[in-house]
């Protein structure tokens, strides 16, 4: 038998180079597929001599290890960067945001606030409330001037216009005090809903009551009789509604030397004089002398309403001071009381003080009264008429 012809060693040698040049090339383009994969820079090396045709080499198969290390480190390197931006202050540009509106990382810096535009602040800025939102005005005729001169007047223009409104020419304390121990309402709305004072109250959702009543008390009674029943009103509101802020305001007088049955410029000022010390010092309870601008203790002529009738209610120059008062344009000084002059004729009275009240009434601090039919009468119960005829009692 023939021997094998063997190969030379040199050519051995040569063939197992060649075999793993090309396992070498192999893991070259493996890694280089898998590093474009992972967005990692190829790493460019020198080309190694081409594998030989014909040269069989094994299959390798993927380092799942490796392959888990570059990942980490391409994340690692990722977090990094976006760190050092952040500390930069660099904003998430608008590219990295995921489809799902959320950042795709998230920065533990607090960015600035940017300094929005003036007139922006101007306008994003609350507006105050009213000082009479929640205000409710309760009173006689007289506060029904100062209704009026809110709801058509140059008050209209002014905050009160937030307040509301509930009067009755005749309304009095004797009648609130009524309504607090059961009675019936005596204010009324437009709709001809009869309402207490406390049902009032209520209705509006009042935080503040301004009150000012006794002129129609004052006719007829005592200023300690009036005052009393006052201030046994204010005490009931006080207890039923303790957070509700009370403010009673001063009646203001009449033009000089009226007196109708009770109701003068003196026993005004007596029962002001007697609800302002009430009020001093208690909780919830203020005292607005409105009377302040009659100087002389009379109303002053320029600012009465009605010089031919009960002489009392204001115009609407003096509901002007009388707002000012609210809104605190105005400041009241205590004002003085009247002091009555003696008439020339030796009496108390004098031809200023006529007046036709209930259409035939004539009266002077004498207590005697006349009417237009000629008939007189005085306090000692005798009477007679033009006809030279006397009666009495």
């Amino acid at each position: 038998m023939a021997n094998k012809r063997k190969r030379p060693a040199a050519m051995r040698e040569e063939e197992r180079q060649a075999q793993r040049a090309a396992a070498r090339a192999e893991r070259r383009t493996r890694r280089a597929a898998e590093q474009a994969a992972q967005n990692v820079p190829q790493k460019t090396e020198a080309p190694k001599a081409p594998q030989k045709a014909g040269v069989p080499h094994k299959k390798k198969k993927i380092n799942k290890f490796r392959v888990a290390v570059v990942c980490t480190a391409a994340v690692l390197v990722a977090l990094v960067a976006l760190g050092v931006a952040s500390a930069a202050g660099v904003r998430t540009p608008i590219s990295s945001i995921a489809a799902d509106g959320e950042p795709e990382f998230f920065s533990t810096v607090k960015p600035q606030a940017s300094a929005a535009p003036a007139e922006n602040t101007a306008s994003a800025a609350p507006t105050p409330s009213s000082a009479f939102d929640g205000a409710l005005f309760i009173g006689d005729s007289m506060t029904t001037c100062l209704k009026n001169y809110v709801a058509d007047g140059a008050g209209s223009t002014t905050a009160l216009s937030d307040a509301e409104f509930m009067t009755r020419s005749d309304y009095s304390w004797g009648e609130a005090q009524d309504e607090l121990n059961g009675g019936e309402g005596g204010l009324w709305l437009d709709d001809g809903t009869a309402l207490t004072v406390t049902e009032a109250i209520d209705r509006f959702s009042a935080t503040k009551l301004y009150i000012q009543l006794g002129k129609e008390d004052l006719t007829y009674n005592d200023v300690s009789d009036v005052t009393s029943t006052a201030q046994a009103v204010i005490s009931a509101l006080q207890t039923k509604y303790p957070n509700l802020e009370i403010t009673v305001q001063a009646v203001t007088p009449m033009l000089e030397w009226i007196d109708y049955q009770g109701l003068s410029s003196g026993t005004i000022a007596q029962y002001n004089e007697a609800m302002q010390t009430y009020c001093t010092g208690k909780k919830n309870l203020k005292f607005l002398n409105i009377a302040a601008f009659c100087t002389e203790g009379y109303l002053p002529t320029e600012y009465c309403a009605d010089p031919e009738g009960l002489c009392i209610h204001l115009n609407d120059e003096g509901c002007a001071i009388w707002a000012d008062y609210l809104l605190g344009n105005k400041t009241p000084e205590p004002s003085p009381t009247p002091t009555p002059t003696p008439d020339p004729n030796g009496d108390s009275t004098d031809n200023t003080d006529t007046t036709d009240i209930a259409g035939d009434t004539y009266t002077d601090d004498s207590g005697d009264y006349t009417d237009d039919t000629g008939d007189y009468t005085d306090d000692t119960g005798d009477y007679t008429d033009d006809t030279g005829d006397y009666t009495e009692e």
